[in-house]
């Protein structure tokens, strides 16, 4: 239920998303990219009993359910402003080295709460890595195989740069990690 009530806030708020800094560097291993987004919306109606608000931006109203595990709901007040910030980074390193290590998947999450106020923050860590089973470079479509022999066949987009550098046998590794955090503020 916990999930619940971040997804719903993070739907109804990046929809409604103030502002979004997307900043990319090309590494020589790789490429790393960070994402900044910023939302914020006005409480103007709570439903206390069934874990619900309507929060209001300058695109309009939404309707959130927070579900029943939100911590402090019943502090949310009327003329309340939720706001939501976002971190995504991502590293993606392609490695040639001669290597048998296997691809590989894993992750973590945490969340923290705040025991006096509404609101919270959630940090999710996803790792994987792939091995390049073969690579077009005219029609820059790349086949990956990740953990458990899944095969998985994508085209590169032109933002790729100077994909004559992977090679077939290469292992590509991924880490996502993103930061939420909702906060509360009275006027």
């Amino acid at each position: 239920m916990r999930k619940t009530m971040m997804v719903s806030v993070l739907v109804c708020l990046m929809t409604a998303c103030v502002s979004t800094n997307i900043q990319t560097k090309r590494t020589d291993d790789g490429i790393n990219a960070r994402r900044v987004s910023y939302a914020e919306a006005e409480v103007v109606e709570i439903d206390y009993e069934n874990h619900t608000a309507v929060l209001k931006d300058k695109h309009g109203r939404q309707s959130v359910n927070f579900g029943p595990d939100a911590p402090n709901f019943s502090k949310l007040k009327v003329g309340d402003i939720v706001i939501s910030e976002v971190l995504e980074t991502m590293k993606i390193k392609v490695s040639s080295e001669a290597s048998d290590d296997e691809p590989s998947a894993g992750g973590f999450e945490t969340t923290q709460r705040d025991p006096l106020a509404p609101g919270a923050q959630k940090v999710t860590v996803v790792e994987s890595s792939a091995r390049v089973e073969k690579i077009d470079y005219e029609t820059r479509e790349i086949t990956l195989s990740g953990t458990n022999g899944r095969r998985v066949t994508t085209t590169l987009g032109p933002e790729v740069k100077q994909i004559e550098r992977i090679k077939q046998g290469d292992m590509i590794t991924m880490q996502i990690v993103k930061q939420t955090i909702i906060r509360v503020e009275s006027p």
